[in-house]
Protein backbone atom coordinates (compact mmCIF):
# COMPACT_ATOMS: atom_id res chain seq x y z
CA UNK A 1 0.00 0.00 0.00
CA UNK A 2 1.33 3.03 -1.11
CA UNK A 3 0.91 7.01 0.87
CA UNK A 4 -1.16 9.43 -1.33
CA UNK A 5 0.85 12.19 -1.94
CA UNK A 6 -1.30 15.74 -2.44
CA UNK A 7 0.11 18.01 -5.24
CA UNK A 8 -1.02 21.67 -6.13
CA UNK A 9 -0.20 22.65 -9.25
CA UNK A 10 -1.05 25.96 -10.66
CA UNK A 11 -1.94 26.10 -14.37
CA UNK A 12 -0.94 30.23 -15.55
CA UNK A 13 -1.15 32.51 -18.72
CA UNK A 14 -2.77 35.29 -20.44
CA UNK A 15 -5.95 35.43 -21.61
CA UNK A 16 -7.76 33.10 -23.66
CA UNK A 17 -4.28 30.99 -23.76
CA UNK A 18 -6.40 27.71 -22.79
CA UNK A 19 -6.10 27.35 -19.00
CA UNK A 20 -10.19 26.59 -18.82
CA UNK A 21 -9.90 24.04 -21.37
CA UNK A 22 -6.69 22.34 -19.69
CA UNK A 23 -9.00 22.29 -16.74
CA UNK A 24 -12.01 20.82 -17.74
CA UNK A 25 -10.25 18.10 -20.24
CA UNK A 26 -7.95 16.64 -17.17
CA UNK A 27 -10.57 16.66 -14.05
CA UNK A 28 -11.79 13.50 -13.00
CA UNK A 29 -14.28 15.53 -10.92
CA UNK A 30 -16.78 18.78 -12.06
CA UNK A 31 -14.83 21.20 -12.97
CA UNK A 32 -15.03 24.49 -10.70
CA UNK A 33 -15.49 27.32 -13.16
CA UNK A 34 -15.87 31.04 -12.60
CA UNK A 35 -15.75 32.44 -15.77
CA UNK A 36 -17.84 35.20 -16.91
CA UNK A 37 -19.06 36.57 -20.40
CA UNK A 38 -16.97 39.19 -22.06
CA UNK A 39 -17.70 40.56 -25.56
CA UNK A 40 -18.40 37.34 -26.98
CA UNK A 41 -15.90 35.07 -24.84
CA UNK A 42 -15.67 33.97 -21.07
CA UNK A 43 -12.79 35.08 -18.63
CA UNK A 44 -12.24 33.36 -15.61
CA UNK A 45 -12.41 35.90 -12.67
CA UNK A 46 -11.26 33.84 -9.68
CA UNK A 47 -9.64 30.65 -10.60
CA UNK A 48 -10.81 27.10 -12.04
CA UNK A 49 -10.45 24.38 -10.29
CA UNK A 50 -10.06 20.30 -11.00
CA UNK A 51 -8.43 16.92 -9.66
CA UNK A 52 -6.80 14.20 -11.26
CA UNK A 53 -5.18 11.27 -9.32
CA UNK A 54 -1.97 9.73 -11.64
CA UNK A 55 -0.77 6.54 -9.71
CA UNK A 56 -0.79 7.29 -5.75
CA UNK A 57 -0.59 11.56 -6.53
CA UNK A 58 -3.53 13.61 -5.71
CA UNK A 59 -3.08 16.46 -8.04
CA UNK A 60 -5.08 19.69 -7.28
CA UNK A 61 -5.16 21.95 -10.38
CA UNK A 62 -5.72 25.64 -10.07
CA UNK A 63 -6.42 27.75 -13.16
CA UNK A 64 -5.39 31.63 -12.39
CA UNK A 65 -7.43 34.27 -14.32
CA UNK A 66 -5.05 35.87 -17.05
CA UNK A 67 -5.99 39.41 -17.37
CA UNK A 68 -3.58 41.57 -15.55
CA UNK A 69 -6.70 43.19 -14.05
CA UNK A 70 -6.76 40.02 -11.42
CA UNK A 71 -3.03 39.88 -11.41
CA UNK A 72 -3.72 40.39 -7.42
CA UNK A 73 -5.11 36.62 -7.49
CA UNK A 74 -1.82 35.12 -8.83
CA UNK A 75 0.06 34.98 -5.51
CA UNK A 76 -2.89 34.57 -3.34
CA UNK A 77 -3.48 31.21 -5.69
CA UNK A 78 -0.01 30.21 -5.87
CA UNK A 79 0.46 30.18 -2.64
CA UNK A 80 1.32 26.74 -1.46
CA UNK A 81 2.06 25.11 -5.26
CA UNK A 82 4.43 22.47 -6.05
CA UNK A 83 4.70 23.44 -9.52
CA UNK A 84 3.29 25.44 -12.41
CA UNK A 85 2.92 24.99 -16.19
CA UNK A 86 2.53 28.39 -17.87
CA UNK A 87 0.86 28.72 -20.77
CA UNK A 88 0.68 30.22 -24.19
CA UNK A 89 -1.46 30.64 -27.40
CA UNK A 90 1.00 29.63 -29.89
CA UNK A 91 -1.72 30.48 -32.67
CA UNK A 92 -1.21 34.25 -32.02
CA UNK A 93 2.32 36.09 -32.26
CA UNK A 94 0.21 39.22 -30.35
CA UNK A 95 -0.78 36.76 -27.51
CA UNK A 96 2.79 34.93 -27.04
CA UNK A 97 4.07 39.05 -26.86
CA UNK A 98 1.11 39.50 -23.97
CA UNK A 99 2.25 36.32 -21.99
CA UNK A 100 5.72 38.32 -20.97
CA UNK A 101 4.09 40.25 -18.25
CA UNK A 102 2.81 37.11 -16.77
CA UNK A 103 5.51 35.13 -17.47
CA UNK A 104 7.82 37.49 -15.96
CA UNK A 105 5.75 37.94 -13.16
CA UNK A 106 5.70 33.96 -12.09
CA UNK A 107 9.25 33.57 -12.99
CA UNK A 108 10.61 36.67 -10.31
CA UNK A 109 7.49 35.92 -7.92
CA UNK A 110 8.29 32.20 -7.20
CA UNK A 111 11.82 31.83 -8.77
CA UNK A 112 12.26 27.91 -7.50
CA UNK A 113 9.38 27.07 -8.06
CA UNK A 114 9.47 24.28 -10.59
CA UNK A 115 7.68 24.74 -14.41
CA UNK A 116 7.12 23.88 -17.71
CA UNK A 117 5.85 26.19 -20.97
CA UNK A 118 2.92 24.60 -22.70
CA UNK A 119 2.46 25.94 -26.25
CA UNK A 120 -0.78 25.38 -26.61
CA UNK A 121 -2.90 25.34 -29.71
CA UNK A 122 -0.36 23.86 -31.59
CA UNK A 123 -3.10 22.86 -34.26
CA UNK A 124 -3.54 26.28 -35.63
CA UNK A 125 0.45 27.18 -34.67
CA UNK A 126 1.46 30.12 -35.49
CA UNK A 127 4.54 30.41 -32.85
CA UNK A 128 7.48 28.28 -33.20
CA UNK A 129 8.43 26.67 -29.82
CA UNK A 130 11.68 27.95 -30.09
CA UNK A 131 10.39 31.85 -30.97
CA UNK A 132 8.06 31.15 -27.70
CA UNK A 133 11.16 30.21 -25.82
CA UNK A 134 13.02 33.36 -27.11
CA UNK A 135 10.07 35.82 -27.08
CA UNK A 136 9.26 34.56 -23.28
CA UNK A 137 13.30 34.55 -22.18
CA UNK A 138 12.34 30.94 -21.71
CA UNK A 139 15.88 29.20 -19.63
CA UNK A 140 17.13 26.67 -21.93
CA UNK A 141 16.40 23.70 -19.22
CA UNK A 142 13.00 24.87 -18.92
CA UNK A 143 11.07 22.26 -21.09
CA UNK A 144 8.30 23.67 -23.42
CA UNK A 145 5.71 21.14 -24.41
CA UNK A 146 3.05 21.01 -27.92
CA UNK A 147 -0.54 21.31 -26.67
CA UNK A 148 -3.71 21.13 -27.75
CA UNK A 149 -5.79 21.62 -24.63
CA UNK A 150 -8.92 20.04 -25.94
CA UNK A 151 -6.74 16.56 -26.29
CA UNK A 152 -7.11 14.48 -23.39
CA UNK A 153 -4.35 12.50 -23.90
CA UNK A 154 -1.78 15.12 -24.80
CA UNK A 155 -3.06 17.59 -21.57
CA UNK A 156 -1.88 14.34 -19.51
CA UNK A 157 1.51 14.26 -21.10
CA UNK A 158 2.16 17.58 -20.35
CA UNK A 159 1.12 16.98 -16.92
CA UNK A 160 3.30 13.64 -16.67
CA UNK A 161 6.15 15.84 -18.19
CA UNK A 162 5.55 18.57 -15.71
CA UNK A 163 5.52 15.92 -12.50
CA UNK A 164 8.77 14.43 -13.89
CA UNK A 165 10.22 17.54 -14.16
CA UNK A 166 9.50 17.90 -10.26
CA UNK A 167 10.80 14.31 -9.96
CA UNK A 168 13.78 15.04 -11.28
CA UNK A 169 14.54 18.10 -9.53
CA UNK A 170 14.18 16.54 -6.47
CA UNK A 171 15.42 13.48 -6.81
CA UNK A 172 17.78 13.64 -9.24
CA UNK A 173 16.15 11.13 -11.31
CA UNK A 174 12.86 11.21 -14.04
CA UNK A 175 9.77 9.20 -13.08
CA UNK A 176 10.09 5.91 -14.32
CA UNK A 177 6.87 4.42 -13.03
CA UNK A 178 3.91 6.57 -14.33
CA UNK A 179 1.33 4.94 -16.57
CA UNK A 180 0.66 6.71 -19.58
CA UNK A 181 -2.10 4.78 -20.92
CA UNK A 182 -5.43 5.72 -21.22
CA UNK A 183 -5.73 4.28 -17.84
CA UNK A 184 -3.31 6.88 -16.37
CA UNK A 185 -5.13 7.78 -13.07
CA UNK A 186 -4.60 4.13 -11.50
CA UNK A 187 -8.56 4.07 -10.62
Amino acid sequence: MSLVKVFKLVIAGPYGAGKTTFVKTLSEVVPIETDVPTAGKTTTVAFDYGKIRVNDIVVHLFGVPGQERFSFLWRIVARGMHAYIFMVDSSSLESVKAAVFMYNYFINAFPNTPHIIAANKQDVAKVSINDIRTILGVKPEIKIVPLIAVNKKMVLETLITLLSEVHRLMYGSALSSINKGDSATGT
